[in-house]
């Protein structure tokens, strides 16, 4: 389509003087020939024979034909050296549409057409049917020469073909009438092998169509085909170019609505697959109205007017899709069947609001979010906000879309809006110190122009010095925490609310995995103010009673609550220290990372199951409120896996599981509200370890043992990673760039983009390059730096962030240009794609 829009200007600058002057074809082969030639000529061929096929007839369907055969030993090709080549001469002496066409049973044909002095004017492989070789152009009168030969070569063995040079009818416009009220303007027609080229790109079969406007008017133009894909283009000769567009209408049909004033308009029909790429044939129907723009200012119009993300996200990372859509028209859509649907499309994936139906009064707005509000929007529980997951770092889009349909699914408008953001490969943040193990480490990541983040760790007290492995990854993730999570951590959708007036209660979470948390969803049911006179009524035969299940559910929100005022009391603490300069040190980032995972998976449901409580007491109605049912449907979020509480109770090491089990069950029909806190508690915790894997992949320090064994303690053995042995090589080009490579132990050579140091590199500073990737791992990255005496150092930083040091790492200074310097052989740990 890029190339059909780029060309579209030179038909508008022909038409003008092609229409006026009554020689529409003559003008536009001029202009085309003109600029198809160019001053690459090919290899001399003087020593080969030129076969003169005679002059082209003026007539439609006059055609010049010659017959040949490649034997092997043929003349060679001027463009193809290694194939044979025949070549012909024929003569024009009206100007018009001529097909050049190169058929062979054998061979796979390639044909040149060129202008007498031999420059090249265009060529084309496979533009007729299967292999064949066709070109279209409209010429102007003179002599031109064609040169058939073949795509594969004398390797193939010879092969017959036939030339045909033959003047193309029904490229000429066919005039529809003059438009007026009432009354439709149609055409009907095939798209096919044999169709007229376009006259913006020939290799795309078009028919062409004009039609009359007398008085100034709103036109609605519909091209449309089952099994085709049109392209529809309108030109005037006052303006040229008036509209272009592909998919516009109802699935992949074209559409314009333009308002035009009186005159003498073109159109152009074609589709969006070159002739090789097209069915074998395509019917298609033009139909050419006017539009009643105050009949239709009173229907309903559907638009998305706005739009909103975060402006930056990080690849992998969930975020929110939030937008407004309104009725801007003065109709109602009918609630007849009528009905709306809302997509999200582009790198993000796709999904859809289906069958919004009686919510599109006149003048009606619905926003998602307070972002997407307007003054006068409103929220429906229908509309919701898209969650969207972009996997590619680098510049990209989303697309929200709406588009209403009447009840038998016919198109009525649609409208869309295309937005832009940056997705990083993994968080990016300023430089802050950290502390592991005593020492202060200095550690940044910073993001390049295509999304690439880069950390760098460097210790405070030696700068320049190498790192061990496993420091690196823990002042990696103790940075992270610190701007991921410390930073800004009272404004978390699961903490803001929650308020830090409790007493102090102290808890200890020893690591962030399910296994630990769920042991406390386990441990704090089993402990629970009530439980014990709740089971000896149970073993009594006696009903529960409600309102104690309901004061065990408050009596464990009110104990989260003090568990959070102790935990909100550290983070303040470290934030004040951070914030006055002091480095957070990886145990407590550990600690909060801990603490964290505890707070929103389970202080927070078990404190939103006693407001529900609260709530439903307050009521007049209690629980068959309209606002708590609301409330106690939002709550349930999640089914947790069966035999998920069991687990729960078995990592927590209780006895009697079975009698505590029956417990639950019982108190799940009396107080539904026991059972929502205790699943949202199990879904939370089941999916930390997930979330604590995510969170280590996104930071490129998953491979980091020591790290996942805290994270997770259960998962104590991991096998060993795969492995690489490259070498870094490294060549000074003639612009005093350096380029750079890894060559594999088995001589698979790897170049990175981006890869070249400029020449004016500051000495000392490391440069870092693209990513090396061998498929389905992600090796990691070449860092060099030039030095101050001449040299150039060369290293790695593997996928996981350690960094490598070759035994032989120089490249001399003085080297001379072109010749490529290798490193020793490094043995590197390689990451999985689909973990970064």
């Amino acid at each position: 389509m890029e190339v059909l829009i780029m060309h579209r200007f030179l038909f508008v600058k022909r038409l003008r003087v092609l229409v006026m002057s009554g020689a529409v074809v003559a003008l536009i082969a001029t202009a085309l020939a003109l600029a198809g030639s160019n001053s690459a000529l090919g290899q001399d061929a003087a020593d080969c024979e030129v076969s003169d096929l005679g002059t082209l007839g003026s007539e439609a369907g006059s055609v010049l034909e010659a017959q040949g055969r490649w034997t092997t030993e043929d003349c060679d090709s001027r463009f193809r050296p290694g194939s044979d080549a025949h070549t012909y001469r024929f003569h024009v002496e009206e100007p018009g549409r001529i097909r050049i066409g190169l058929t062979s049973a054998v061979a796979d044909s390639y044909l040149y057409l060129l202008a007498e002095d031999g420059s090249r004017i265009t060529d084309n492989d496979d533009n007729g049917d299967r292999l064949d070789a066709r070109v279209e152009r409209d010429l102007v009168p003179g002599t031109y020469l064609v040169e058939a030969t073949t795509v594969a070569g004398r390797a193939r063995g010879p092969a017959d073909f036939t030339l045909t040079v033959s003047r193309v009818e029904g490229c000429d416009f066919v005039h529809l009438g003059t438009l007026e009220p009432g009354v439709d303007l149609t055409a009907t027609g095939v798209w096919s092998l044999e169709t007229c080229g376009s006259r913006f790109v020939s290799r795309h079969p078009a028919h062409a169509y004009s039609f009359d406007l007398t008085e100034a008017a709103r036109v609605r133009i519909d091209l449309e085909s089952e099994s085709g894909d049109p392209v529809l283009s309108l030109a005037s000769l006052a303006s040229g170019i008036v509209a272009a567009d592909d998919d516009s209408g109802d699935r992949r049909n074209s559409l314009i609505r333009e308002y035009l004033p009186p005159g003498l308009y073109f159109i152009e029909a074609t589709t969006y697959y070159a002739r090789d790429y097209q069915p074998l044939q395509a019917d298609f129907t033009l139909t050419v109205r006017l539009v009643d723009e105050l009949s239709q200012q009173q229907e309903a119009r559907l638009k998305v007017e706005e739009v909103v993300t975060p402006s930056v996200v990080v690849a992998g990372d969930p975020f929110g899709v939030h937008y407004r859509v309104s009725n801007v028209g003065g109709g109602t859509l009918p609630d007849d069947g009528s009905h709306a649907r809302i997509w999200l499309s582009g790198h993000a994936g796709r999904d859809r609001i289906s069958s919004l139906t009686g919510i599109w009064d006149a003048g009606v707005a619905y926003h998602t979010g307070d972002e997407a509000a307007s003054a006068t929007s409103i929220t429906t529980d229908e509309i919701t906000a898209f969650e969207a997951t972009l996997s590619d770092h680098g510049p990209t889009w989303i697309f929200v879309g709406i588009v209403a349909d009447d009840a038998d699914g016919n198109e009525l408008g649609w409208h869309g809006i295309w937005h832009n953001l940056m997705v990083l490969s993994g968080p990016a943040f300023d430089p802050v110190d950290v502390d592991v193990d005593g020492a202060v480490y200095t550690v940044s990541a910073s993001a390049d122009s295509d999304g690439e983040v880069t950390t760098t760790v460097s210790q405070v007290s030696n700068l320049e010095g190498e790192i061990d492995r496993d420091a690196r990854a823990k002042a990696v993730y103790a940075a992270a925490v610190r701007t991921q999570l410390l930073d800004g951590v009272f404004e978390r959708p699961a903490i803001a609310e929650l308020s830090r007036t409790a007493e102090p209660d102290a808890v200890t979470v020893p690591d962030p995995s399910s296994k630990t948390l769920l042991s406390a969803i386990g441990e704090r049911f089993a402990s629970a103010d009530g439980i014990a006179d709740l089971r000896r009524a149970l073993a009594r035969r006696e009903a529960i009673n409600p309102v104690t299940v309901e004061e065990s559910v408050l009596s464990m929100s009110h104990e989260a609550l003090s568990q959070y005022a102790s935990m909100a009391d550290s983070w303040a603490s470290l934030l004040e220290g951070v914030g006055a300069g002091e480095p957070l040190s990886f145990d407590e980032a550990f600690a909060v990372h801990s603490q964290l995972a505890y707070t929103e998976r389970l202080i927070f449901p078990a404190v939103t199951a006693g407001e529900l409580v609260t709530a439903a007491r307050a009521a007049d109605r209690g629980w068959d409120d309209l606002e708590v049912k609301a409330l106690m449907d939002d709550y349930a979020s999640c089914d947790p896996r069966s035999g998920a509480l069991r687990g729960a109770l078995e990592a927590a090491g209780v006895a009697n599981i079975g009698d505590l089990l029956a417990l639950d069950a019982e108190m799940r029909v009396v107080s539904p509200v026991h059972g929502l806190a205790i699943d949202a508690a199990l879904c939370a915790a089941t999916e930390a370890d997930r979330d604590n894997s995510l969170f280590l992949r996104r930071l490129s320090i998953s491979s980091n043992l020591a790290l996942r064994r805290l994270v997770r303690p259960e998962a104590t053995t991991a096998p060993a990673p795969e492995t690489h042995r490259l070498r870094i090589l490294a060549r000074i080009g003639d612009d005093g760039r350096i380029e750079h490579a890894v060559e594999l132990d088995s001589g698979r050579r790897i170049l990175p983009s981006p890869r070249f140091l400029d020449a004016d590199a500051p000495a000392g500073a490391w440069q870092f390059s693209g990513e090396i990737r061998v498929w389905p791992h992600t090796v990691g990255k070449i860092r060099s730096r030039p030095l101050a005496d001449g040299r150039v150092e060369l290293g790695f930083i593997s996928a996981d962030g350690t960094e490598f040091t070759p035994d032989i790492a120089y490249v001399p200074a003085g080297a001379p240009t072109g010749v490529w310097f290798r490193t020793s052989e490094i043995t590197v740990p390689t990451t999985p794609m689909m973990d970064r």
